[in-house]
């Protein structure tokens, strides 16, 4: 008898890959919202 293995699907996501993906949103986010700050300050002077 040959032992059959399924792969889980590349296209499935867990709740940790959400939680993951979501942080890097949020960091990127934040990203360009600092620098819109600062690009608005260094245009105020």
């Amino acid at each position: 008898m040959s032992k059959t293995t399924t792969k889980p699907d590349i296209t499935e996501l867990t709740a940790d890959d959400i939680a993951l993906w979501s942080a890097v949103i949020l960091v990127i986010g934040d990203l360009v919202g600092l620098f819109a700050v600062l690009k608005a300050r260094t245009e105020k002077e």
